[in-house]
């Protein structure tokens, strides 16, 4: 004798285990889980937390006494199952063995957001896996009793994330479909990185409802897996009986998820619903499709219902937006009033506190790492590092946040113009609060929606929406003195319908953007570097290759920026500067527990992380009110830089064409070495050794050599009043055309063809580069 305990799909309830269980041996007897909110459970409230799940479902199975106990989970289930494992193993009382059995590996870490579409889309979702009876997707009643529950799973199945641990002892069984849409290979027999010992992985035909095309075959494998962990001496268990009639055990575990028995559903009744975690199961009966083909859900990379516009024809486009001074959409005259208004209509306050009013931020015992207790959003750790030009090792307190975020733009053609939706948006580090943002501004953490409050508004267009087209889409880094490896991706997708939005958005041109960008901390740097991305080169209209706008300044940017002018540098010669240094140059880079930053000049009270001569920045605590915001409100650790940025951008014309002189440069958490950023970079009030190269010159600059002098703020959802004073200059001959070693002139033309890529110009100089567009 022996015991199976089942754990449901995504959206799936205990009868959906009917058809295997009637392929089992009468020995084995079943327990199946039943998730609340679901049939004999249905007044119970949905949970959409697998750990949530997980908890329950283990002190009630550890109270399970009698024949071995084996797990089987199928999608969603078999994350569930192999937690509720953890859990066992952890207080000694494991299940004998673990069937998986759809599912990736709890390592492989993607992005779902099929929890935020509507319910039209939903159910579109549902229909194109061709998994569904068609009769349940067409009955209104039906789906107002499934859709909730379907989606409630999908948000528990997108938040998960798998915390590292000792691997399960107990013996494990993998299935999974060769056809699977959701579930590949490689992905499948990751499921060995969690295991102690190499599990058995079983490929069967079918796809990612194998299990109720092939309940015999499955039954197998699950047979296999039970007999391996029978004691020794016990009889071998016969083969299945097809066709067996499920009968109630008689144990009585409903109240925490494991229901009396599997009920069969009411005769006249449809199958069970399998809506999975990666999409609908097979209804039992043959699918409404008769074409043969099988539809599948766009895998990450797909760019299925994607149009990717030609760059060329989006730069004319910027073009023209960037000439575009007023729009009647939203006069300028009216967009001053709009963000004052909205600042005072909607309160938001950051309040810096101590670390022992951190809520849900703990520093990490042994490590004094600072965590936030789900493991997600950010962590501030210790970083080591050394180069070939100082030779001995630091140690310093570094952002540690491996998501890549969003930043996204969505525009829409009026009047012949592009426009861009545009965010007032509050973040607790901003110097004035509210900025202008991006369309959508958030981490993986946020639209993974990890806080529990609101869904991020339009982020279902960047995420995969059918009919968007894409005008700018690349990872870019962020500050690499103070993060590690950050990334964010940054796109601009247009849409042929004006979405609407509340009184926190407004549809601005890219010559309205240009003149906001004029003002101190008003447009906030997502903003500044999601634009910068835009394409220009090539953007002259009507085969005009030198616009000029009658000023010599002016007509040489916007050469540089839109016409076919002829170089100083080809772009292989721009790129090869930059591959030089990131061959020969070195950079260590070792995480290490930020405990050890002390012993390196750094100190901890209870207000701050900071060094102890005052310099470079120190991590604070900040308690966040907040109107309008995903959350009410919530506090957090913040980076307060000691003193306020310069960073500057020399140009000159060279044959009537602006030229911008960048140079490869190395921050702490720089992924590759060194990208391209400022002529300039640093802070003057801390510097302590040889000024760096143009410091002097750019300091005794006068105001007949700058064009562009404004303070601008650092992203202040991590950095707490973090700014720079940002500059573009012009040069003569007192710059010489021959470049210091590192350095390259580049028309900006060329310098957004660069943007098309990640990791080559680092977010100061893109800053630059969209407060060019402001000078011509």
């Amino acid at each position: 004798m022996a015991r199976l305990a089942c754990f449901p799909h995504a959206g799936g309830s205990a009868s959906a285990f009917l058809p295997l269980i009637r392929e089992l041996p009468q020995e084995v007897e079943v327990l199946a889980v039943q998730y609340p909110g679901r049939q004999d459970r249905r007044a119970e409230p949905l949970v959409d937390s697998i750990e949530q799940l997980a908890a329950p479902l283990a002190d009630v199975l550890q109270a399970q006494t009698g024949p071995p106990l084996v797990f089987f989970g199928h999608s969603m289930g078999a994350t569930v199952a192999y937690e509720v494992a953890r859990i066992l193993e952890q207080r000694g009382t494991g299940p004998a063995a673990l069937v998986v059995s759809g599912r990736r590996a709890p390592t492989v870490n993607t992005v779902s957001a099929v929890h935020l579409y509507d319910d039209d889309r939903l159910i579109d979702e549902l229909r194109s896996l061709d998994g569904t009876d068609s009769s349940l997707l067409t009955d209104p009643e039906l789906l107002e009793l499934v859709l909730p529950a379907i989606r409630n799973d999908y948000r528990a199945v997108g938040h998960y994330v798998h915390r590292p641990g000792t691997p399960l002892s107990c013996p494990l069984t993998v299935l999974t479909g060769v056809d699977d849409p959701n579930v590949s290979a490689a992905q499948a027999a990751a499921w060995s990185q969690v295991a102690a010992a190499a599990p058995r992985v079983h490929t069967m035909p079918g796809g990612h409802f194998f299990l109720f095309e092939r309940p015999a075959e499955v039954c197998a494998a699950v047979v296999g897996a039970i007999s391996a962990v029978l004691p020794a001496g016990t009889p071998p268990l016969p083969p299945a009986t097809p066709g067996r009639r499920y009968t109630t055990p008689g144990h009585t575990a409903a109240t925490a998820g494991l229901p009396a028995g599997i009920p069969e559903p009411p005769a006249g009744a449809p199958g069970p619903a399998r809506a999975g975690a990666s999409g609908p199961a097979r209804t039992g009966r043959p699918s409404a499709r008769t074409d043969g083909r099988r539809v599948r859900r766009p895998e990450p990379g797909a760019a299925s219902g994607t149009d990717y516009v030609d760059r060329r024809r989006t730069a004319e486009r910027v073009r023209v937006s960037a000439d575009a001074a007023d729009s009647r959409v939203h006069p300028m005259a009216k967009v001053p009033g709009w963000l004052d208004d909205y600042a005072r209509a909607h309160h938001f306050h950051a309040e810096p506190i101590p670390f022992d009013r951190l809520r849900r931020w703990y520093f990490e015992p042994g490590t004094g790492d600072l965590r936030h207790e789900t493991g997600r959003f950010f962590a501030v750790e210790g970083l080591r590092t050394g180069s070939d030009s100082d030779p001995a090792d630091r140690v310093q307190p570094i952002i540690a946040q491996p998501e890549v975020g969003l930043l996204g733009i969505l525009a829409h053609e009026f009047d012949g113009v592009l426009h861009f939706l545009m965010q007032a948006k509050p973040e607790p580090g901003n110097v004035n609060g509210l900025q202008l943002s991006p369309t959508v501004q958030a981490t993986r953490s946020n639209f993974d929606e990890v806080h529990h409050g609101r869904p991020t508004p339009f982020l279902d267009w960047f995420i995969q929406h059918p009919g968007r087209r894409v005008l700018a889409d690349s990872i870019q880094s962020e500050q690499a003195d103070w993060f590690l490896h950050k990334h964010n991706r940054n796109m601009v997708v247009e849409t042929d319908t004006v979405v609407e939005a509340d009184d926190a958005f407004r549809w601005l041109t890219l010559g309205q953007i240009r003149q906001l960008m004029l003002r101190d901390d008003l447009v906030n740097m997502d903003t500044r570097s999601v634009l910068a991305c835009l394409p220009t080169a090539g953007g002259a209209c009507h085969g005009d290759g030198t616009p000029d706008s009658g000023e010599e300044f002016a007509g040489a940017l916007r050469k540089s920026f839109y016409g076919e002018a002829e170089p100083l540098y080809e772009a292989h010669a721009i790129t090869g500067c930059l591959t030089d240094v990131r061959a020969l140059r070195i950079l260590r880079q070792q995480t290490v527990p930020l405990e050890q930053a002390y012993a390196h000049g750094w100190e901890r009270t209870e207000t701050t992380i900071r060094h102890r001569d005052g310099r470079h920045f120190e991590i604070m605590a900040v308690d966040v009110k907040a109107e309008r915001r995903e959350v009410a409100s919530w506090t957090q650790p913040l980076l307060r830089p000691c003193s306020q940025g310069l960073v500057a951008l020399i140009t000159r014309r060279f044959d009537g064409v602006l030229h911008a002189l960048v140079a490869a440069r190395s921050g702490a958490g720089t992924l590759n070495v060194a990208e391209f950023g400022p002529s300039v970079q640093c802070r003057p009030a801390e510097l302590s050794a040889d000024a760096p190269p143009y410091l002097d010159y750019v300091q005794a600059c006068g105001t007949d050599r700058i064009r562009y002098d404004v303070i601008h703020s650092e992203e202040g959802g991590r950095f707490y009043h973090a700014r720079n004073r940002y500059l573009v200059i012009e040069a003569g001959a007192e710059i010489p055309a021959d470049c210091p070693p590192g350095f390259r002139w580049a028309t900006f033309g060329q310098l957004t063809d660069l943007l098309a890529h990640g990791n080559y110009l680092n977010v100061e100089l893109r800053t630059l580069i969209t407060c060019a567009h402001a000078t011509y």
